[in-house]
């Protein structure tokens, strides 16, 4: 018996997972598909995938699973794609795909963007961590860098069964610190705390207004 929608979260994480390791593609996954692992089935129905990978496969990536009819999504989504080093993809049978892309380092921080502009996050929240999904093993964030991911869009209605799981897993979130934005030399991480404050507000608003917490859905 299958429940919420596992059956097309099964089949999508078989094929992502089948070709990161077919072409050896560094990554690590994130957001709920983290969370569902943790819990050991399904909390919710999940509407994609997200992860992050190696910039350096990006493209193998995008080209294994346009094989497999995902296409880019338009809209909003290009300006992720342009500027945040984020690909969407839409899949009309398998659930959708979002990955950023950028460099692994040594000291096993992860960064994305280029020299001047950059998002830098701290090896302590990309600590590889070893995740089993309706029979599919996969790498993940640690549990509590995925629970600080739950805190931090915490007014979200669908984070509601998420905060409750980890209070019952007594998962400890990381502290809100480990992601930093550098701007030709300057450290400005009070950008990326100050956009999730706005989107947070936004998406407030948009649930009271009937609509769904993101504005992108």
């Amino acid at each position: 018996m299958y429940d919420f929608n596992s059956k097309s979260v099964e089949a999508t994480l078989e094929q992502v997972v089948m070709i990161l390791n077919e072409h050896r593609i560094k990554n690590l996954f994130i957001g709920s598909v983290v969370i569902a692992a943790i819990n050991g089935k399904l909390h919710r129905k999940l509407g994609d995938l997200d992860l992050i990978v190696d910039s350096k496969k990006a493209d193998i990536l995008y080209k294994e699973l346009a094989k497999l009819g995902y296409s880019r999504a338009k809209g909003m989504f290009s300006f992720g794609r342009k500027y945040l080093s984020l690909e969407t993809l839409d899949s009309p049978s398998l659930l959708g795909v979002g990955y950023f892309h950028g460099e692994f380092r040594d000291d096993g921080s992860f960064v994305m963007g280029n020299k001047r502009i950059n998002v830098e996050i701290d090896p302590s929240a990309i600590i590889e961590t070893r995740y089993k999904l309706l029979g599919q093993h996969f790498m993940g964030i640690p549990e509590s860098a995925a629970a600080t991911g739950v805190m931090t869009s915490s007014t979200n209605p669908k984070r509601k069964k998420e905060l409750v799981l980890l209070k019952e897993r007594n998962i400890t979130p990381l502290p809100n610190n480990y992601i930093h934005v550098n701007f030709f030399g300057m450290r400005i991480d009070w950008v990326y705390h100050l956009t999730m404050l706005i989107l947070n507000v936004i998406g407030s608003i948009r649930v009271k207004m009937g609509l769904a917490f993101d504005p992108w859905r």
